[in-house]
């Protein structure tokens, strides 16, 4: 890719670039199209194609119900009960 291509590419995206970026992003460029054009050369065919390399399959366990206490234990850690409920402080004041 050479440089005024690469001020081209600068003035699309509305960068302004030094003389010597241009020229480091030439060779940068040039270098990762020179990969492509090694990459298009590879047999493919009968490959499927894919969207992750790696078989990423549901790794979550199976949602089942079961009880991890009882609900006197539960209500036991509470630090104020009423009527066999957890009484908390008043959040909302009724007269607003």
């Amino acid at each position: 890719m050479d440089i005024k291509q690469i001020e081209h590419l600068a003035h699309l995206a509305r960068l302004g670039i030094t003389q010597e970026e241009k020229k480091k992003f030439s060779q940068q460029i040039s270098a990762i199209l020179e990969y492509f054009i090694q990459l298009e050369q590879l047999e493919t065919q009968g490959v499927a194609p894919l969207a992750q390399v790696f078989d990423s399959g549901n790794v979550t366990r199976e949602d089942k119900a079961k009880i991890l206490f009882s609900r006197d234990s539960a209500l036991s850690e509470a630090p104020e009960m009423e009527k066999n409920q957890i009484k908390v402080k008043l959040v909302l004041d009724k007269k607003k």
